[in-house]
């Protein structure tokens, strides 16, 4: 891992993104970049004279707010961290821009949104993100990466890892992706789903003892779990706007928070259906409740 990406804001999530960012890239000596995008200038076709001139002085100011608390930022962390920071600013659609800059890089670091809508990505940036960017993401929680203290130091983040496997192209590219920081983690943990027959139950075994096994020629040493999916209620079936692989997600997260799991890693499922981005159930209720930072690959 020699270079890492952090898309920063004007958000406490940008500061917990770049921290996580500075820990990694003094981890792995690897050269670290943050890079904020600036919303596309208004064209403000409809606006009089007078009031697109107001219009374009606010839109100047606000680039000019975001700019210095951006340098501000990366100065503070840099020097946190004892290490270099490079800040990059792009005038562009925000997911245009980190697909841009995230294809030369080995790692790349976004932030949660809110569940205010403030900061961050949105899910549906997220998944766009996923589903293009041909490399891991690891997304930042909102509320931080530090743990329920606050205090952990940058030696001690993602020491602690939940790699959920199955037997799909995407789980495949997240280990791989993955491995650099499973060599380096402290604990690394496997878990998969059995199935409800024994047959279904026994393959889930055998698929958990190959990963491990691959892992081992990794030098990673790896605890393999088999866990039970939770059926769904009545009620959960018939709510609006129920999904049946969230039971799942919500199993990863309770075993991360059971486990003290410091992140996870899984794929991210997603496709692009004409115009509109498909995201699979487990994807889409991590990105929205994750309570720990999640590397995706797609």
């Amino acid at each position: 891992m020699r270079h890492i990406l952090v898309h920063i804001d004007d958000q406490p999530v940008g500061r917990h993104a770049l921290e996580l960012g500075a820990a990694l890239a003094g981890r792995f000596d690897a050269s670290l970049a943050a890079l904020l995008v600036l919303p596309p200038a208004a064209l403000g076709v409809t606006l009089s004279p007078e009031a697109a001139a107001l219009a374009q002085q606010a839109e100047h100011a606000e680039r000019a707010r975001l700019r210095e608390e951006a340098q501000a930022l990366v100065a503070d962390v840099a020097a946190g961290a004892g290490r270099a920071i490079a800040l990059e600013v792009r005038a562009a659609d925000v997911v245009d821009a980190l697909l841009a800059q995230a294809r030369t890089a080995d790692l790349l670091l976004v932030g949660q949104r809110t569940p205010e809508g403030v900061g961050g990505l949105s899910t549906g940036q997220a998944g766009r993100l996923l589903v293009n960017a041909g490399g891991p993401v690891l997304t930042v929680p909102h509320i931080g990466w530090r743990g329920e203290r606050g205090d952990a130091p940058p030696a001690e983040a993602l020491q602690r890892a939940l790699v959920a496997w199955a037997d799909t192209r995407e789980s495949t590219r997240a280990l791989r992706d993955a491995l650099p920081l499973l060599a380096r983690a402290a604990e690394v943990e496997v878990v998969t789903f059995g199935g409800a027959s024994e047959d279904a139950a026994e393959a889930a075994r055998a698929s958990l003892a190959a990963v491990s096994a691959h892992l081992a020629r990794h030098g990673v040493a790896a605890k393999a779990t088999l866990l039970a999916q939770r059926e769904p209620t009545i009620g959960e079936r018939l709510r609006r706007g129920w999904v049946p692989d969230v039971s799942v997600a919500e199993a990863l997260l309770s075993h991360a928070a059971d486990t003290q799991a410091q992140f996870i890693v899984m794929g991210g499922y997603g496709h692009a259906r004409l115009r509109e981005l498909m995201l699979g159930g487990v994807t889409r209720t991590m990105i929205e409740t994750m309570t720990v930072p999640v590397l995706m690959a797609h």
